[in-house]
């Protein structure tokens, strides 16, 4: 998307850029800076820095910004309006659908037992609800017991999420993530890649958007594969994170 009509600002520490439940018509780009973003209560949530897009949900949706963005020192931002970016979006439908599909690929728009899953079930049982005691995440390599213990971790919360550490300015993933890695261009982790979550009948793990994919005992699954979401079976389930050579490598072990 170019030739949006810009305008550039500058911000003295202390000085509100957007104001939670506000519909300002329009949305920054940091240039410079750093921003605190606040949820409306006043609670700070992260801070964005260069390069950074605030407003960008009212921008494409209109309504109220769902955060405060204060600034934290100077900052220097473009803002840009929502009529240009409509005006845009109308110019670049190719833009639009692949967008689209992206995000509609993260959502939870399909019913749980009308996905499209299949169960992993050549090495062991799929683990049914009720049939499963504990789910261990254990680190099958170097990168992965950097963050995890060789024991493992017991996950007794659903979804849990795993997913790259944000570098420095760029926003947290809207989808919770539990455990976090650092990763370095080019990345093999996306900061929100895959959940373990209860499934329909099952114990599931879905790629959550990553843009490069998950191997789950040795199936692939993603928003670019016929499925985001598989199963996982009784005993250990081998997990990649990324390509096929990705370092971020797992084993789920689910014991009966």
């Amino acid at each position: 998307m170019t030739n949006l009509p810009a305008r550039t600002r500058s911000f003295s520490d202390g000085e509100t850029l957007l104001a939670a439940g506000t519909d300002h018509e329009v949305g920054f780009v940091i240039l410079s800076g750093l921003v605190e973003l606040r949820n409306d209560l006043g609670t700070l949530i992260e801070q964005a820095g260069q390069g950074a897009v605030l407003g960008a949900v009212s921008l494409l949706f209109g309504g109220g910004q769902e955060y405060s963005a204060v600034a934290k020192g100077p900052v220097e931002a473009v803002g840009i309006d929502r009529a240009s970016v409509s005006a845009q979006l109308s110019r670049n439908p190719d833009l639009v659908r692949e967008a689209a599909s992206a995000m509609l690929s993260g959502l939870d728009l399909v019913p749980r037992a009308e996905r499209n899953t299949v169960p992993v079930d050549h090495e062991g049982p799929v683990a049914r609800e009720g049939e499963w005691s504990e789910v261990r995440l254990k680190p099958a390599s170097s990168e992965t017991r950097a963050g995890l213990s060789r024991r493992g971790l017991d996950i007794t919360k659903m979804p849990f999420g795993v997913g790259r550490k944000p570098l420095r300015g760029e926003q947290s993933p809207r989808t919770e993530i539990a455990l976090m890695f650092p990763d370095t261009k080019p990345y093999n982790l996306s900061r929100s890649h895959f959940v373990i979550e209860r499934g329909h009948n099952a114990l599931m793990i879905r790629d959550v958007g990553s843009q490069l994919g998950t191997v789950v005992n040795g199936l692939r699954i993603g928003i670019e594969e016929p499925l985001n979401a598989v199963a996982l079976h009784i005993g250990e389930n081998e997990i990649i994170a990324g390509g096929s050579d990705s370092p971020f490598r797992f084993v789920i072990e689910i014991t009966p």
